[in-house]
Parts: C-alpha cells; sequence; structure tokens
C-alpha cells in the first residue's frame, strides 16, 4: 500500500506508525489487494471545520474526514468492500500514474487530535495514529452510525492498534 502524506507530517515516528497500522489492517482484515494508494493530510481547525460543512453540511469541528474513492456516498448501512478491492473490479479508479486503486482522502486535525490524547490520557502518537486506522476503515466501509456497526468497527480499530503495540492506555 502507498501512503502519501501532506508535508504537515510531524515526525519521521509517526509515517512509520501509520504506515505499519496499515498494513497490519490489510493483514488483520484479510484484504489481498496490496496495490493500494491513499492519501492522507493533515489540517488545521479552520480547514477541517470548512471540509464538515462543505461535505457533510455540519458547521464544526472534528478529529478526522474520510472521502472514499470506490463507496457510494449517503449509504445508510455499514457495506464493506473488503472482498471486492481488486483492480479488475475498479478499473477506472486505477492512478494512471501509479498504477494503484485510490481508495480516498482522509483528513486529521492535528490539533483537536491532541486534544483528544490529553483527554483520553493517551499518547500524541496513538491519537494519530487511531485517527489514521480510523479514517482508513472508513474508506472500505466500515462505519458507526447504527451501535452493532459502531460495535465492530471499534473491535477491529483495537485490533489493528494492538498490532502495533498502541493499544488504549
Amino acid at each position: 500500500m502507498k501512503i502519501n502524506f501532506n508535508k504537515v507530517l510531524l515526525n519521521k515516528k509517526y509515517i512509520k506508525s501509520i504506515s505499519l497500522a496499515l498494513e497490519n489492517a490489510l493483514k488483520i482484515l484479510k484484504i489481498k489487494c496490496i496495490d493500494l494508494e491513499v492519501n492522507i493530510s493533515f489540517v488545521s481547525k479552520r480547514e477541517i471545520k470548512n471540509l464538515n460543512n462543505k461535505f457533510r453540511n455540519k458547521d464544526m469541528v472534528t478529529d478526522v474526514l474520510s472521502f472514499p474513492n470506490l463507496l457510494e456516498q449517503n449509504k445508510t448501512n455499514m457495506q464493506l468492500i473488503i472482498d471486492k478491492l481488486d483492480k479488475n473490479n475498479f478499473k477506472n479508479e486505477i492512478d494512471p500514474e501509479t498504477n494503484l486503486l485510490f481508495l480516498g482522502d482522509i483528513c486529521i486535525c492535528k490539533a483537536v487530535a491532541f486534544k483528544h490524547a490529553r483527554q483520553y490520557k493517551n499518547s500524541y502518537l496513538r491519537e494519530i495514529v487511531y485517527m489514521a486506522v480510523h479514517g482508513f476503515l472508513h474508506l472500505i466501509g466500515y462505519d458507526h452510525l447504527k451501535n452493532d456497526d459502531k460495535k465492530i468497527m471499534r473491535e477491529v480499530e483495537e485490533k489493528i492498534m494492538c498490532s502495533i503495540n498502541l493499544r488504549r492506555d
């Protein structure tokens, strides 16, 4: 999997930990296609508020937003695409420059992630990686609108975080 990070990333430790977490996510979820590409951007409170307002009609700051490229928008039920993740199933979504299947974009607000880290007594690293994992799961169809779906998503998140020794403190 190729992860494109914007230049506002904090340090190499964050890049390494996010990359490892998403590689482990592929293994844990048994995703066979590894020719995948994801963009991760770190944005300000103002930027994430504007994105949240523009794309979700929610005029508020949030911690992470995901913009799936392969999912139908406005879905009401969690619809995983794990079994469909194959370049043959999404021929029009292959980046011609990289020859990789583009899953989508994840935007993380560092300020909110750091606030959550203090609030939940987690490290900044754990919170940033958690936001990336959470965003990635949204890109492949996980959601938390319904309590049952939320429980499933949280279990998968924790399994991935534990796989890189960043479980909840």
